[in-house]
């Protein structure tokens, strides 16, 4: 007899199968299994190896890159010092011009502050005179009305 999955056999018994049937049954459920695990064994012998030759291949790739990287990186910086140097003194040239707009900017600024603050203060000085002439017309209102009042409170 070849090999079967006895628990197989022993559940088809159980629901009442014939025992011929339930000994093929169970063996070709058994030899079905044997055949997956055999071919799963082999799948993964092929990939293992699949999966080696692409890690060196990958890592063939990996070291290429990384030596044009080094030389791009080289030939860049190269590129940039150059750039950096020619850019210097036109820099130079553009700071300075920048510091005399600013000074420029700056006493402009000032003198208009200056012509600001003495206008504020003209118009702050016309502001306390009309306040001034308010409060006296306010007080000369108030007097007028407070006499009446008063003079009825003190005639009564």
């Amino acid at each position: 007899m070849t090999t079967m999955i006895s628990e197989v056999y022993r559940a088809f018994k159980t629901a009442g199968v014939p025992e011929q049937e339930a000994t093929q049954a169970a063996e070709a459920l058994s030899a079905e299994n044997l055949t997956t695990s055999n071919t799963i064994a082999e799948n993964r012998r092929e990939l293992s190896a699949e999966i080696t030759a692409s890690k060196q291949e990958l890592a063939s790739q990996v070291g290429e890159v990384r030596q044009e990287a080094a030389e791009f990186k080289l030939e860049f910086t190269e590129r940039i010092d150059k750039i950096e140097l020619k850019l210097s003194g036109q820099i130079a040239e553009v700071k300075q011009e920048l510091l005399s707009k600013i000074a420029e900017v700056k006493q402009e600024l000032s003198s208009k502050i200056a012509e600001v603050r003495h206008e504020m203060t003209v118009e702050m000085g016309k502001i306390k005179r009309g306040m001034g002439i308010i409060q006296w017309m306010l007080g000369l209102v108030l007097f007028a009305v407070a006499l009446p009042i008063l003079r009825e409170i003190i005639v009564i």
